[in-house]
């Protein structure tokens, strides 16, 4: 039988609850919360979210240095004209600084600011992703090994009918094509229950993959699937989630804004910098000290194509905010639907279709036994039951991939049981 199938604990239930303990072989089972952990410790993704962080932080800090300034210094040797002039040594030096124009300088620090939350906004999606694969591929070994459990017992149940069926064959009480027909069955569950053991240790080896880090030898997993009444989701408050929170739409409207701000800058910054010079020149008969103020005068270019430009790439930006939010909204709205379906389905095999199933392969057994039914009648009711197990286990499977397609949508943290 399945282990925990009665228990309300379900994986997405401690999936979504994002507590953190350590680990070791000494420590009990490896829980989800703690394979979380694992994965986003040692999976190379954390390390290019971290960059991203830094490279997120090194936009902010670029936009706000002015350039550096530049030094100049030459020589010359030089004399007075005329027959008995002068020689000497000439040189000069200047130090000129550049100056942003105040206004497009400031639109440039906004445009870097709203990059450096594009990029967090993508270093969140990259942390979400990476979350909810680690919980799909723990679901996934939790699934792959219950299947294997549901073959084994499968398996011990046509054994047990095998050895029943060859006790009554030698007593005459059943003929002789029940008892190859219960050996075949037999070796057909045998070969059932080693595929479903390799599932689950392909399974077990995508697991140890994600995880990088090695983990325990055997793996023993706490958990499971799952099942249960959730409560009832609003699409709207679900809606304002996706909306507040989903890293894609808010790194589009960081990249909106931030063009926005570009465009600003680029209308603002038809007078380029102001450059201020100070200079020294010290000549054969003289020297001199002044200091110069250069500024561009907007006449003939007026940076009308950095404008133009810019003014295009705000309206596609703007443009793809709207996309992603009507992509995202319909998204929502479908994953929200595979949710509410699967948990009826899980719903009604737990309460009704599983239980009758059971009663009617223990009725038809104890008739077997009696000599009330024929073995046919039995085989049918085990592989009912057996077929209804599966389909038991494959609905709260569905389940859990429905919860984890919305928590890559509205976050992580969702529940539908809280």
């Amino acid at each position: 039988m399945l282990r925990g199938f009665s228990s309300k604990l379900s994986i997405l239930a401690s999936v979504l609850i994002g507590t953190s303990t350590g680990l070791s072989a000494a420590e009990g089972p490896l829980s989800i919360e703690q394979y979380v952990e694992i994965v986003l410790r040692s999976h190379p993704v954390v390390s290019a979210i971290k960059a991203t962080d830094e490279s997120a932080a090194a936009e902010r800090k670029a936009a706000r240095l002015i350039p550096d300034p530049v030094i100049e210094v030459s020589g010359a040797r030089g004399r007075l004209t005329g027959e008995d002039g002068a020689r000497g040594t000439e040189a000069s030096y200047s130090i000129t600084q550049s100056i942003p124009w105040p206004p497009s300088f400031a639109g440039a620090i906004r445009a870097a600011d709203r990059a450096a939350e594009t990029l967090q906004a993508e270093g969140e999606e990259a942390r979400w992703e990476l979350m909810i694969s680690a919980r799909r591929a723990f679901a996934s070994l939790l699934y792959a090994r219950n299947l294997a459990e549901i073959a084994r017992s499968i398996e011990v149940d046509a054994l047990s009918l095998k050895n029943l069926t060859d006790r009554r064959a030698e007593l005459g009480e059943s003929r002789e094509a029940e008892r190859i027909r219960t050996t075949v069955e037999w070796l057909r569950r045998q070969r059932d229950a080693l595929a479903a053991e390799r599932r689950a240790e392909t399974a077990e080896r995508a697991l140890r993959i994600l995880a990088v880090e090695p983990l325990p030898h055997p793996l023993v997993i706490s958990g499971d699937l799952p099942g249960g009444p959730i409560r009832e989701v609003s699409e709207y408050v679900m809606l304002d989630r996706l909306m507040a929170q989903n890293p894609r739409l808010r790194a589009a409207r960081s990249q909106a804004a931030q063009q926005q701000a570009l465009l600003s800058a680029a209308r603002r910054g038809r007078v380029k910098e102001l450059d201020f010079a100070f200079y020294r020149t010290e000549e054969v008969d003289k020297t001199s000290n002044g200091f110069t103020i250069g500024l561009s005068i907007p006449l003939w270019n007026a940076n009308r194509g950095e404008v133009s430009r810019a003014a295009a790439a705000a309206a596609l930006a703007e443009a793809s905010v709207g996309r992603a939010q009507v992509e995202l909204q319909a998204e929502l709205e479908s994953r929200l639907n595979d949710l509410e379906v699967t948990a009826g389905q899980v719903g009604i095999l737990q309460t009704e279709i599983m239980p009758a199933a059971k009663r009617s392969v223990e009725l038809v057994r104890l008739a077997y036994e009696e000599g009330e039914t024929s073995l046919l009648d039995l085989l049918d009711a085990q592989r009912t039951f057996r077929e209804t197990q599966r389909e038991e286990l494959d609905a709260r499977f569905a389940l859990g991939l429905a919860i984890a397609d919305i928590q890559l949508l509205v976050g992580p943290e969702f529940d539908p049981w809280r």
